[in-house]
């Protein structure tokens, strides 16, 4: 097998994956790139350390579901081979191309469930080829693990463990065998069209807020100084029109409760944006409230966002019925459908907006 043509075929293929993945933008599981620096271990007869050899691995793949996915991987760098007469080994320099089937244990584990590190099973097949005295090709196979950490929304770190089986020539000796060599890495993964804000600095400011007391008296008394500025009606005109603008602020209350990502708990810190609705809630017994919730579509799938918006409505639901005693029966809960957002920063939707009047 000419190793040119491996290489020229796959770096085509990735390629082609590329151009693909900058086409959706919004796709819940982007088309990713993977890069791994390690050390590869030859098995032999020399000692331990002097089968040690650096290695190394890109690829470009894609997971299609929220446990299977699929890459393209090229990998290789040297090699070495030992002599059980001498106790000695000699290096030679190797590549290998590989497809490769991933599986998320994570995900089998907990389905849909949002978490900062993933463990995935890799099995793949391919071509490897030596490079020494004399060069051999061969058909291989690869199987191992790949545990991923969550840096942001656009990179991971991971660390792959992968033993390969080839053919009898791999180590230079014809003992009628499959010859096996182990890859360890570790690397970065970039997940192609999406953002790169860290988990801990998500922002939680949002673009309207719960009004104090002296703040709705001071938009009162604008709209107030407004109107007599801008009319030439009568005094009577202008109070119905004083007295319905101040009825419009005084008389209903919009409050926001921010989550973390892939969260549904109400946190404690956001727990004075419920207690605001409570109140007012309380001050004016006829009045009603809607509790609409909602999931950034920027992260997750739809199912996954759909099931955590409405779990949110429901805790906030919950907050105000079992901790502040209001009725449930004043309560409207929904959420949002299929990828309705309420702003336009991805990050600010992973909220639930009370509204009551």
């Amino acid at each position: 097998m000419n190793i040119k043509l491996i290489t020229i075929t796959l770096a085509l293929a990735a390629a082609a994956l590329c151009a693909q993945a900058q086409e959706k933008k919004d796709n819940p599981n982007p088309w990713f790139l993977q890069g791994q620096m390690g050390a590869t271990y030859s098995s032999g007869d020399a000692d331990f350390g002097k089968l040690l050899s650096p290695g190394g691995q890109i690829a470009v793949g894609k997971y299609f579901s929220h446990m299977w996915g699929a890459r393209l991987a090229v990998s290789g760098w040297q090699g070495r081979a030992g002599s059980e007469r001498s106790n000695l080994a000699r290096g030679f320099y190797y590549g290998a191309a590989t497809v490769d089937g991933m599986m998320n244990l994570s995900q089998l584990i907990r389905r849909y469930h949002e978490r900062p590190v993933d463990v995935s099973v890799i099995a793949g097949i391919g071509f490897n080829r030596t490079f020494s005295g004399s060069c051999a090709s061969s058909f291989m196979g690869r199987l191992g693990l790949q545990a991923s950490l969550r840096l942001n929304e656009a990179i991971d770190l991971n660390v792959e463990a992968m033993a390969n089986g080839v053919s009898d020539r791999w180590n230079g000796r014809d003992d009628h065998g499959i010859d096996t060599y182990f890859n360890v890495g570790v690397g970065l993964t970039y997940k192609l069209r999406t953002g790169f804000k860290c988990i801990s600095c998500l922002s939680t400011e949002y673009p309207e807020q719960v009004y104090t007391e002296e703040e709705v008296n001071q938009l009162i008394n604008e709209q107030r100084a407004q109107i007599i500025e801008t009319t030439h009606e009568t005094v009577k005109h202008d109070t119905i029109i004083i007295e319905k603008a101040a009825e419009k602020v005084v008389r209903g209350i919009r409050s926001h409760v921010s989550f973390e990502l892939g969260k549904t708990e109400v946190r404690g810190n956001q727990e004075i944006n419920v207690l605001a609705v409570a109140d007012y809630l309380k001050q004016h017994p006829e009045a009603r409230a809607t509790i609409s919730g909602y999931a950034d579509k920027g992260t997750g799938t739809a199912e996954i966002n759909l099931r955590l918006a409405k779990q949110r409505a429901e805790a906030v639901r919950d907050c105000l019925v079992r901790k502040y005693g209001i009725d449930e029966n004043r309560l409207t809960t929904t959420s949002m459908e299929n990828d309705e957002q309420p702003f336009s920063t991805n990050d600010w939707n992973r909220v639930v907006v009370i509204t009551a009047d």
